[in-house]
Parts: C-alpha cells; structure tokens; sequence
C-alpha cells in the first residue's frame, strides 16, 4: 500500500513538473500571432464575419493562463450603416492554471478598455445579430448533447474587473428610437466567494425617445454567497442627473440609499431600508420580496412619504399648478402606506394621507393591469372643496365661460373598472355644507353608478342615485334624488347668497339628460319633480302689499303705507314640475296662508332662465298681517299676478284692475236687476189686486 502511494505521488509530481516546464516553454516555442489568419478564417466560416485584430497577441501560461489582445474590430451585418458591430482597444484575461486542476477559477483582473458595441435594429424590424444567433443554434445543440451534465466548478475567485471607456448603442431604425450609454465605467475589487467587494459604475445615457440625456452612477459593497446562491449588496447609492424635453420639468435629479439581499435558493429579496429622494420627495420605507424568479413573485413593503408642497411638485414637473379659489391649498402634505404587489396587481393598506387641513384614511387596490379593476375604501374627516375650485369668474367675464374645461375623456370611462366607497365626515361643496356623506360608486362596461348616496344638510337628509351611461357617443346621464325636512333659506344663503324662499322643504326628483356640460343637460333634461315647503315664504315679492297697491291706483287713491316685509308668507307651498328637452311645467302649484290662497301655473326654461307664469291669488281672509284689513274688498276674488322675466330679474303684475272693472260691473248688473224685478213685482202686484177685487164683487 505504502509503494502504491508512493508511485501515485511521484507521477502527481511528475505532472506538475511537466506543467511547469510547459508553462516555461510553451510561450518561447509558439506565438499565437503566427495564428491570426487562421482565427480570422474560422470567424469568417462560423459567423460570415470579419474579424480584424490590428495590434499583438500576448500569451503567458504559467502560472497565469493569460491572454492579453490589442485593438480588434468585428464587422457588422449586411445592410447596417456602421462598418463594425463591436470593437475594443485593448482585452486582458489571466487565469491562475494550478488551481484549475483542483476544479477552481482563479482570475486575474478583467480589463478591457475602448469597447465599443453598436446593436442596431433596420425599418424591417431585423437586428443585426439574427445572423450570428441563426448560425449558433445547432452548434449550441450540439454542445449540449456533448457536454452532458458538466463537471463544474467548485470556487470562483477574479482578481476584480476594469472596463473603462466603454460605449453601448442601441439603435432602433423601425421605431426611430436612439439609445447611448457612452463613457461607461465598471471597476470592482477582488471577486471571491464569501469575500465582500466594491463596486462602481457609472456612464452617461443620450436618448432621442423621450428625448432624454445625462448621467448615471451607481456604487456599493457586494457580497456573493460561497454556494454562488444568494448575492447581499451594502451600502448601495444610485444616482441620476437627467434633462431634455422627454424629462418632465426639464431636468430631474434622483437618490437612492438602500441595502439589498437576494437569495435564490429561498426566492427572497428584501430592501430592509430605503431612501429616495426625488422632485423634492423623499421617500423611506421598505421591500420584502418571495417567489421573487417565478410567475408567483409577490412583494410587499411599507412606504412614507415626509412632508412637502404639492405646489413644489408641479413646479418640479414644468406643470402649472392647478388655479384654485384658495391659493393657501396645496401647500402641504404627507403620506404612508403598508403595501402588496405582485406581477398581477398593487394594493395599498393602511393608508394615511393629509392634504393641507384634510386626512384621509383607507385602503385602495388595483388586479390586472392589462384591464385594471380597482377598488377602494376611503374615508375624510374634513374638507371644503370649494377651495380647491377654479377662482370666480374676473368682472366681465362670464361664469360659464370660468367653468369651461377639457372635453372628457370618453374613452377612459368606457374602460373603467371601479368599485369604492368614500365616506367624508364634514364637507362642503358650491357653498354648501354637508356632514356625513356616504357614497359608493361603481363603474363597469361604460356605465358609472353612484349609489347609494347620502347626507345630512340643513336639518334635513339628502338620499341620491346617479347614473353616468357613456356607451353610446353621446353620454345620459339619470339623477333620482330626495331632499327630506331640509331648510331651505340657509340652503339658498349658502348657494347663491340670497335665501329668496324659507320654510321646511322636501323634495322627489327624476331626471334624465345627455351630454356632460351644465349646458348640453341644462337642454336636454326630462323628467319630473314633486316638492313641498312648509312653514315658511317666499322673499322678494309680497303678493297682499302688491295687490293693495295695485287697488288704490286703480281708485285713483296714493299708495297706501307698507312697512310689512316684503315677502310672501306661507304654511304649505307644494306642486309637481315635469320637465321636457330643459322646458320645466307646472300646472299645479298651490300655496295657503290664512290670508291668501294661491294656485299657480305656467313654464320656465332652464337654458335661457326665462319664466311665463301665472299665479291666481285669493284673498280668502281680513287679518291684520300682510294687510289682510284693507283687502277686505277683494275677498273671494280671484287675482291674476303674471310672472315673467328672468332668474336673476324676475317680474310679478297683479292684474287688479280688470277684477275691481269685473266686479264693479256685476254690482252694477245687481242693481238693474234689483230694479227690474221690483217693478215686474209691482205690475204682478197691481194687476193680481185687479183681479182679485173683480173676484170679490163677484
């Protein structure tokens, strides 16, 4: 046993002599540059390429197996405008050749210097390396079959790489599309397994779709896993300088700070801290990552984002700031969130975010982003909406003209897949103020559902049901509401600065309409309404003190005193609308007071605020309020008072006269009467006295 293994290392020893002396030797008896032709024939044969290798081939083998080669150019295909494909000044390989022996790679540093590589793509959407990749197919085949399991290597070491001066292209002469890397850099310290390393790189990029160019770099400490399964990178810094008319705002800067852990064996990845920094956000949190090579690949993660103006934001974009009523909005926010996402979808949780005075919590998700189905569940304590408004209109310009905004984009809410539900504390909307607003909304297949909907305002609720169906070109939209026990005068205070009618309200309206402006459904709106106010009048117009006055010109008479107020008082005012292409009808409006009652009916037309109507007024009591002594005279007449005008300058004529002409007329025509019959009766008397004395003598 004791010869055999001596025997065994003398011939270990025998070998390893004849490597070194081969190693020695080999270099003085053979010049690798006596084999330049021949490389370039098998290139030529393999790839119907040209290979040219203008400077020397430099070959060492012991104890370095290296191989260091001096400018060479590889042609391009057929076809693309640049002569070369690929091109390099200088190339250095060493590998230590001992260790090989022992199945493991010892290199040297890697330095290649000058490289440049041009990948192109013609108009027929060809590249310029099909040919190459064709002609590889069979052989890889081949070597495949030959090759069988493959032995492998045990350990991995490289002394580090060097590419300096490096230049990568990529042009897309079917989408007309240029991209450069240019100046590009990679260094690393010595590369072995379980051994941390450094690394850096940087180059700049040039870009013509989005038209985009500057600077990238990026650094850290790598860590490659003995088993070459799992890859830790410390300390990672990236950064990117960028301008051109592709980059919104002109020009962006963008930090990165973060460590990352990657482990194929387990399918992990994990970002334990991060930090970006970007148009004036910074950004922190975290990344944890399973499945991360496969089609299951799930993420989750949490992220916050610290305090900032959104005005800034939009600035930092080359965007204008939205013009607001309120021009302290928009100055501050901040946000954080617990996130989940996967190739498939993206889902926030925890959510917490404030705009200026507002918080928001909740949750939102978005499946499939091929056709996105989104989903969300928010609720508001407080906001007023009406800051964030455009400003009013300036004097002279029309509100309409204020109001004007982009055409909407049909097409996006034909799309639309969407199921939430938002919940808002305290809001107010058009000068409105509401508390408890609850909204669910649904969108699907081009019809968008609000529903239900509901609030509390002005001592009273608001119930609703809206429809936006955008199928056809032409959008309809469906309201179906219900105001129930709300006060109506500082509803209108609040709404159009006047509160023209008080009293309890309630209200069941159903409408229909096409088109999206206020004008296109303020034209085409059917449907109808029923309404009731209780307790209340209407301000403005005092129906009593008009009729008064219109009585003493009539008699000729000055106008009498009036210190009431000028409104109209009510206990109940109630009737239906219909309304046919903006054309609203009325034909049953009935208001009560102990003094009048009055009926109404006629029309209004919502595009152009004009009103025809006649309201039929009776004075049905002689009270001392709203004058009722001194229209003793007309009780039980009907009164006519016309309507007309527009919204904003109604009109109101008693037509007094032609009652007090008519009455005067019929007591007139009592009198004649009283006198006709009182002489028939006296002839009837005279001649049934006649009769009855001849009667007697008889």
């Amino acid at each position: 046993m004791g010869k055999l293994l001596k025997i065994i290392l003398s011939l270990a020893g025998l070998l390893i002599g004849l490597v070194v002396v081969a190693a020695i030797v080999l270099p003085f008896i053979v010049d690798p540059n006596d084999y330049k032709g021949e490389i370039k024939t098998a290139v030529l044969d393999k790839t119907g390429r040209t290979l040219e290798i203008e400077g020397d081939i430099s070959l060492s083998v012991f104890p370095w197996l290296g191989l260091d080669i001096g400018p060479t150019r590889f042609s391009n295909a057929a076809g693309f405008s640049d002569p070369w494909m690929a091109s390099m000044d200088t190339v250095q390989v060493r590998v230590k050749l001992l260790p090989l022996l022992k199945k493991q790679l010892e290199v040297d540093t890697v330095k290649l210097s000058g490289m440049q590589l041009s990948l192109a793509k013609d108009a027929t959407g060809k590249t310029n390396w099909d040919d190459l990749t064709e002609a590889a197919e069979p052989e890889a085949e081949e070597e495949k079959d030959d090759a069988g399991e493959g032995v492998g290597l045990e350990s991995l070491a490289i002394g580090g790489i060097e590419i300096s001066n490096a230049q990568l292209v990529w042009d897309d002469r079917q989408s007309g599309a240029r991209y450069e890397m240019d100046a590009l850099s990679l260094t690393t310290g010595e590369i072995a397994a379980g051994e941390p390393f450094d690394l850096d790189l940087g180059f700049s990029i040039a870009a013509s779709e989005p038209e985009v160019e500057g600077q990238f770099e990026l650094s850290g400490v790598v860590l490659i896993a003995e088993a070459m399964n799992a890859l830790d990178v410390t300390d990672v810094t990236l950064d990117l300088d960028v301008r051109g008319a592709g980059v919104p705002g002109g020009q962006l800067q963008l930090s990165l700070a973060t460590d990352v852990a990657l482990d194929l064996e387990a399918q992990t990845l994990s970002l334990p801290e991060l930090v970006l920094e970007v148009l004036g956000l910074k950004l922190t949190g975290n990344v944890a990552g399973t499945g991360v090579t496969g089609d299951a690949a799930e993420f989750n993660g949490v992220l916050n984002i610290a305090g900032f103006a959104p005005r800034e934001v939009f600035k930092a974009l080359g965007m204008a700031a939205p013009d607001t009523a309120d021009a302290g909005v928009l100055d501050k926010a901040d946000a954080a969130l617990t996130w989940n996402a996967s190739p498939k979808h993206f889902a926030a949780t925890d959510l917490k975010l404030h705009l200026d005075d507002t918080s928001v919590t909740g949750n939102a998700r978005v499946d499939s982003f091929d056709a996105p189905v989104i989903g969300f569940s928010l609720a508001v304590d407080s906001i007023d909406l009406d800051r964030y408004m455009p400003p009013a209109p300036a004097e002279g310009e029309s509100a309409e003209k204020s109001q004007e905004a982009a055409p909407p984009q049909l097409e996006g809410l034909r799309e639309l897949n969407l199921n939430g539900k938002l919940s808002v504390a305290k809001m107010k909307a058009t000068g409105l103020s509401y508390s408890d607003v609850k909204l669910q909304v649904k969108a699907r297949d081009g019809v968008v559902r609000m529903h239900p909907v509901g609030a509390q305002l002005y001592d009273g609720t608001y119930s609703g049901d809206i429809t936006l169906d955008v199928r056809k070109k032409t959008p309809r939209v469906s309201v179906n509401e219900k105001v129930s026990g709300v006060q109506a005068g500082p509803l209108l205070k609040d709404l159009i600065g006047d509160d023209k009618l008080l009293g309890t309200a309630n209200l069941n309206a159903k409408f229909t309409g096409t088109g999206l402006t206020p004008d296109e459904l303020r034209r085409t709106v059917n449907g109808n309404a029923s309404f009731s106010f209780t307790d209340g009048s209407v301000k403005g117009v005092n129906i009593a003190a008009l009729i008064r006055k219109a009585q003493a010109t009539f008699k000729g008479q000055p106008a009498p005193a009036d210190d009431q107020p000028n409104q109209t008082d009510f206990a109940i005012m109630s009737g239906t609308a219909t309304v046919t292409n903006g054309l609203v009808r009325n034909d049953d409006l009935s208001l009560q007071s102990p003094l009048l009652r009055i009926s109404g009916k006629g029309q209004t037309h919502l595009a152009e605020e004009t009103i025809d109507y006649l309201l039929t007024t009776k004075v049905v009591g002689s009270l001392e309020g709203q004058g009722g002594k001194a229209l003793g005279e007309l009780k039980g007449l009907a009164i006519p008072v016309h309507v007309g005008g527009t919204y904003s300058e109604p009109s109101y004529r008693p037509d007094v006269a032609s009652v007090l002409s008519e009455a005067a007329k019929e007591k007139v025509k009592e009198k004649v009467k009283e006198k006709v019959e009182e002489k028939v009766q006296k002839k009837i008397g005279e001649k049934l006295g006649d009769e009855l004395l001849k009667g007697l003598f008889k």
